[in-house]
């Protein structure tokens, strides 16, 4: 006994049937080989068409629909032409829908997806394995079928595109593009790097290179008046016991910020130096270290003067309750002496902001 479900799904797994019509009729008589050529390829295009269920009328209409309304004389409106071309057109493509769906036997086995898996791993490329295709299917309504195409989705997404400041925007310095803040970010599990921690950034050829953030959103400055407020002076900075060798060092256009607090963000840095960026300049880039140097970071400004008129506005700014320590980068040549005027980033006491 066959069941209804099993009458209907085998109409659902089954493509529809197609006319044939031979060719001979048409190619009757003597032709040369340019006319037999033309006819022959008509004929492909009439039976591909009638291959995705268009009638004899509807395959007419649609191969002269380069040359319809450009008539005269009688003739259907134009309107009621483009909508039947439309509905010949939506036609076609739910039939290519239909034959591009997986073909089976109704009473194929449905599998998990584990089982699935390993279907194809015992059987992976034996002729086996293609002839029992199609005696079995994975089941439509696992999610996880999709898995290969979200794949494939998000690989060939683009990255969104950088927005741009507008006039309106109250936070936006005029010559300051967002895409022009460029952050970077690393990890440095390497604990040699602590006595390091004062160098160059591009005297580090084993470290991995970071990747780079852009900051998209609007940034607000930090007040000058407030930064004036709220720092400390080199001779307070050098009370604190933790900071009492401080020096800023020879004056280059990299500095070194130590003393962050565990919150502070590259957006926090962000609102105080980027208000030294200047117009047909590079950027400045900011490094955020993490990791067993997290409380560390690293500015690069395009030349000396900014980095100098930087250091000598934010250094020791009290953010987020404690003292910002900047000095200038160090070379490599002055590593040794500066080894010991380097403190560990997590250890001392904060004094209260002024």
């Amino acid at each position: 006994t066959v069941s209804i479900e099993q009458c209907k799904s085998k109409r659902r797994c089954f493509a529809p049937a197609a006319f044939y019509k031979p060719f001979g009729e048409e190619a009757a008589g003597a032709l040369t080989l340019s006319q037999f050529q033309a006819l022959q390829e008509s004929n492909k295009e009439t039976a591909s068409l009638r291959e995705l269920g268009l009638s004899d009328s509807e395959i007419l209409l649609w191969k002269n629909r380069a040359s319809t309304g450009k008539g005269s004389g009688l003739g259907a409106a134009p309107e009621a032409t483009q909508e039947r071309l439309h509905a010949i057109q939506e036609k076609m493509e739910e039939h290519q829908r239909i034959l591009a769906l997986p073909q089976r036997f109704a009473g194929s086995k449905q599998l998990s997806r584990r089982e699935m898996e390993i279907e194809n791993a015992l059987f992976q490329g034996t002729d086996r394995h293609s002839f029992l295709r199609a005696l079995y299917h994975e089941d439509e309504k696992d999610p996880m079928i999709h898995l290969e195409s979200v794949y494939q989705e998000l690989l060939n997404k683009k990255g969104p595109e950088e927005v741009q400041p507008t006039k309106s925007d109250p936070c936006l310095c005029p010559s300051l593009a967002p895409q022009e803040l460029v952050a970077e970010e690393s990890l440095l599990p390497d604990q040699k790097e602590q006595a390091r921690s004062a160098s160059l950034p591009e005297t580090r050829p084993h470290q991995s290179p970071p990747r780079h953030v852009i900051i998209k959103e609007p940034v607000e400055f930090v007040p000058e008046e407030e930064i004036c407020k709220n720092r400390l002076s080199e001779e307070e900075l050098r009370n604190i016991p933790r900071f009492s060798s401080y020096h800023p060092g020879e004056p280059n256009k990299v500095l070194y910020l130590k003393n962050l607090a565990p919150r502070v963000t590259m957006k926090d840095l962000v609102s105080l130096f980027a208000r030294f960026q200047k117009e047909d300049s590079p950027p400045i880039q900011f490094r955020l270290l993490s990791g067993r140097m997290r409380g560390q970071a690293f500015i690069t400004f395009p030349d000396t003067r900014s980095a100098q008129d930087a250091m000598l506005l934010v250094n020791g700014y009290n953010l987020q309750g404690k003292p910002l320590v900047i000095e200038f980068g160090k070379s490599k040549a002055h590593l040794p002496e500066a080894d010991s005027a380097i403190p560990c980033s997590s250890a001392g006491g904060n004094p209260p902001a002024k």
